[in-house]
């Protein structure tokens, strides 16, 4: 037996794969384990997998390999930087301690990796002789041309050659600068979407515009020629030697500066991508012709991020020269390391090779797979109700009954695909026939842009029925883009002629309309029963009770997570979305009657969920409603809604007094509401917003499902929606309705419906006591003439067992933003640059004049240590779960996944070293500091409801 193992690590996607005697045993990407998007770190978790599916251990192997040379790699970058010098130094900087202390020892790395037990021999092959590797030695060929497009390797940015029985040839190269991968990927930043991952999403949007910029990129940015090779103007880029991807000259030239991610998509950016995506397309079929052209090869194999770009391998099939293409379906990084597994198998060790007839690559089903005895474990441990099913035809009869009522059902099954595509093993399904299906996955199961298509899957024999492909073709890997039969479309409706944009996604296209794109298009995924039994069952119950062969198949994930990998993976995705039925091997979940199913709330204001919590705000008694009016039970008092808000503001100043503190901030906020939403917001840049800082993670990941959440001072209501996306019921309450209208607005628009809102005074509390799990008041106390006031009438709020979240400006941390202020007062607040927050890059002139003014002209303001906040605990009975940051130096940093675990109290020393450190380090928040308190449990109170923790059997 001879084992050799792969690996792709430390630039884009990490992943290892392993090779025993010519199979291909196991393959996975490290994000998979990890949980964070396009991992690039050292595949240690994807190691152990394939390790302990082959039954080995690290001495056991033969072979180790890694899927570029780094010393090539790093005299590129050196050249380059020193080509642009002195230009480029900030980048360079960035650079060079990453490769110093580590890619530059890369066998010690890898040694120490492996528990120093692997003792022989590393091999390292050239970026793209792995990428044609992955490409040619899994495919069905027994020879075939080879082309591989990407950004960039050692110096190579695309190769052709051919392979051959056990070798591949690489003839020819395109070199640094000069690369496809990297162009598209400008056009990927000036476009607002993130370079290496948004690449996706610019071929997506592309069918929404005109390719009218193609002769500007072809006349200024590149010198085509006809065998697919170019030359780049490098004056209008950057990525040489700064930290962007584009130049100002490149601005210049489409006459704007890049999209601000998260900022509104216009008709130009749409334009843009669809000339980007034509000059792509271009270059690879000029490409593909010229290689079949110097080899006379009839087959083709395609690697590389390039080859991800499933609209132009379609037109290399349909238009190109060749009777069959096949395409890696890991062509990024991660596939190198199948591709170096498989170099040295075949090509440095001899060994023969026959092409199967399919291909060696199992449906790419490569990754971890769970059994039943391992879901129900977990599903019993963790207290989630479920049917199970003894065989396999009930379990498909009952999911396809599910999708044929429009059902949105998380697919788990099998062993976890390779590759970037979800295969139908981690997969979201739905019915293809329903026109809404599209937005509802988008936007309340992905929660990302309305315009992103999805793909559908069709029984291989029926795939020409629906598509312009012939009965002989298939695309089991999604990798290949067709269009719609003509006899499947529909006529677009008189009044939307001439419809342009993401007005498109007004036209309901085909039978099919949930995966036809607006230009008929679709990226089809063939299922047959050899690679995908358990799935194509299903679909044939699915067509027997429709007459339908086409589902809906998307990767079974959140838009802002990698597809899911465990049970618990796919159990957390389930209820933090609106997927509806999740299906693990034999075992059915639905979410209703899941334990930790929050209620949904009633669209009107009223309802058990808002109005069992509420009580009358000037006395306490109940409240009895009345059409739109809610009475206080004891005194009378009558309290109207404003929208779905209810107004149960009730003063506890006397107004007129001079320190009516209430009523000169609740002018002020009805002023400025801050933070403001931009009228562009989505779900998806909501959740962006709200995620970017490692608290809001800490607080989604760490708030457990089916909680009653309070939010105090909630302003616009960003952080209540963002919390009530997943299942959980979330208020949130503030004196200033113009602020909580947005919040509002925003909650209808995008039918959050776990979420609502309520105008309240928060020292005359509108709700009963104990009625919340978690009671959050961040940033508000401190703007009102009694903080310690206000805590005691919040604190009773919280359940036992429950946590309160208090947000306070830090005595210390405050000082830089009060010496800010007078100079501000002294100089008419001019040099507002000296704030760090207005020197940020892209803010809006909207939230430049918030933050201004929430910062600096604030009508009033207190500041507080942390031994003041400590005494405030002891005083209501909270016991200290932790601050943030911390209050005792040298604590573990926040781990996201557990903002609530213990931490200690410190002492009256640590507060103070603490606080000093906050005159700095607080400086960028405006010396913000959070505590964070737990209420005792009663005698008989139970906890409230947990998430089970992740613990990965390869660890």
């Amino acid at each position: 037996m001879t084992a050799v193992l792969g690996i792709s690590a430390f630039y884009h996607d990490s992943a290892a794969a392993l090779i025993i005697d010519g199979r291909i045993v196991a393959a996975a990407q490290e994000e998979r384990f990890t949980r964070e998007k396009h991992d690039d770190g050292f595949p240690k978790h994807a190691i152990a997998y394939c390790l302990h599916e082959a039954g080995l251990s690290s001495s056991e192997l033969d072979y180790v390999g890694f899927y570029d040379k780094p010393l090539m790699k790093f005299e590129r970058l050196l050249e380059t930087y020193l080509a642009f010098a002195p230009v480029g130094f900030k980048s360079f900087s960035k650079a060079m301690p990453l490769w110093i202390n580590q890619k530059l020892h890369l066998p010690r790395e890898m040694r120490s990796a492996l528990g120093g037990q692997y003792k022989k021999r590393f091999i390292f092959t050239e970026h793209h002789e792995a990428h044609a590797a992955s490409a040619f030695f899994p495919s069905p060929f027994q020879e075939a041309a080879i082309l591989t497009l990407d950004g960039v390797g050692e110096w190579a940015t695309a190769s052709w050659g051919f392979g051959r029985g056990n070798e591949i040839n690489l003839l020819h190269e395109l070199r640094f600068p000069h690369s496809l991968g990297l162009l598209y990927s400008a056009f990927t930043y000036f476009t607002g979407f993130e370079v290496n991952s948004g690449e996706y999403k610019l071929m997506g949007l592309a069918p929404y515009g005109e390719p009218q910029y193609v002769d500007l990129i072809l006349d200024k940015l590149i010198d085509l020629k006809e065998d697919g090779s170019f030359r780049m103007d490098l004056s209008y880029f950057n990525y040489c030697q700064g930290l962007t991807m584009t130049s100002k000259k490149f601005d210049k030239l489409f006459d704007r500066p890049p999209r601000r991610p998260g900022s509104e998509i216009t008709q130009q950016d749409m334009d843009i991508a669809a000339s980007i995506q034509w000059v792509t397309e271009e270059i690879m079929l000029r490409a593909a012709r010229h290689v079949h052209a110097r080899t006379g090869m009839t087959n083709l194999c395609l690697a590389g991020g390039v080859a991800l770009n499933c609209v132009g391998n379609g037109r290399i099939l349909r238009e190109g020269p060749y009777e069959n293409i096949w395409i890696q379906p890991a062509a990024g990084d991660a596939g190198g390391a199948l591709g170096v597994a498989a170099f040295i198998w075949y090509q440095l060790l001899g060994h023969e090779r026959k092409a199967a007839p399919g291909d060696e690559q199992r449906g790419s089903l490569l990754g971890a797979a769970y059994t039943d005895a391992e879901i129900q474990a977990f599903l019993d441990k963790t207290g989630a109700v479920y049917k199970h099913y003894k065989d396999d035809e009930a379990l498909c009869g009952s999911i396809a009954e599910a999708i044929a009522h429009n059902k949105v059902v998380g697919w788990f099954q099998g062993g976890m695909e390779f590759g970037p595509r979800a295969l139908g093993s981690r997969s979201i399904l739905g019915d293809a026939r329903d026109e809404t299906m599209q937005r509802t996955i988008n936007m309340k199961v992905k929660f990302r842009e309305g315009f992103r298509p999805f793909a559908p899957i069709i029984l291989r024999e029926h795939v020409h029925e629906y598509f312009d492909m012939n009965g002989q073709q298939e695309s089991p890997y999604m990798l290949l883009v067709t269009t719609v039969r003509a006899d499947k479309r529909l006529e677009h409706p008189p009044e939307l002629a001439g419809t342009r944009g993401l007005d498109l996604l007004k036209q309901k296209r085909s039978v099919i309309p949930a995966v036809t794109h607006v230009d008929y298009s679709a990226r089809i995924q063939t299922v047959d029963s050899e690679r995908h039994g358990l799935l194509h069952r299903l679909m044939e119950r699915f067509y027997e009770k429709t007459g339908c062969p086409v589902m809906v198949n998307t990767s079974f994930n959140l838009s802002w997570e990698p597809i899911v990998c465990s049970p618990e993976d796919a159990y957390r995705t389930f209820m933090g979305s609106g997927i509806d039925v999740l299906c693990m091997g034999h075992f059915v979940l639905t979410k209703p009657i899941q334990p930790a199913a929050a209620k949904v709330v009633s669209n009107a204001a009223a309802g058990p969920v808002l109005d069992d919590k509420l009580c009358s705000p000037c006395c306490g008694a109940d409240l009895r409603r009345y059409e739109d009016e809610r009475v206080c039970a004891a005194c009378g008092n009558r309290f109207g809604e404003d929208g779905n808000i209810p107004q149960l503001f009730w003063p506890h100043e006397r107004f007129g007094d001079s320190g009516d503190v209430t009523r000169r901030v609740k002018g002020f906020y009805e002023e400025t509401p801050f933070p403001n939403y931009n009228d562009h917001d989505s779900v998806r840049s909501l959740i962006e917003k709200s995620r970017s800082g490692i608290y809001g993670r800490a607080l989604d990941r760490s708030i457990p499902y089916n909680s009653s959440v309070l939010e105090v001072g909630c302003g616009t209501g960003q952080l209540t929606n963002f919390l009530g996306i997943s299942c959980r019921q979330v208020i949130g309450t503030d004196m200033t309705l113009n602020a909580l209208r947005l919040g509002e607005a925003f909650r209808k628009e995008h039918d959050l419906d776990r979420v609502r809102f309520v105008q309240m005074n928060l020292f005359c509390p509108a709700f009963k006591e104990a009625q919340f799990d978690v009671v959050l008041s961040n940033g508000v106390l401190h703007h009102t003439a009694d903080p310690l006031g206000g805590f005691k009438r919040l604190v009773p709020l919280v359940k036992p067992g429950g946590y309160f979240i208090v947000g306070l400006y830090n005595i210390l941390g405050r000082l830089a933003t009060d010496l800010r202020r007078q100079l501000f007062r002294i100089t008419g607040n001019r040099f507002r640059w000296i704030d760090p927050i207005l020197r940020q890059d892209g803010l809006s002139s909207s939230r430049q004049k918030a933050w201004f003014s929430d910062q600096y002209l604030h009508p009033h303001e207190s500041k507080h240590s942390i031994g003041e906040v400590l005494r405030w605990f002891d005083e209501t009975g909270l016991a200290f779960v932790r601050g943030v940051p911390s209050v005792t130096p040298f604590a573990e940093p926040l781990d996201p996944q557990d903002l609530f675990a213990s931490m200690p109290r410190g002492t009256a020393l640590d507060h103070f070293l603490m606080q000093i450190k906050q005159i700095s380090g607080g400086n960028h928040e405006g010396g913000f500091f959070i505590m964070i308190g737990r209420k005792p449990f009663g005698p008989t109170t139970p906890p409230i409801p947990g998430d089970v923790l992740k613990v990965s059997k390869w660890d």
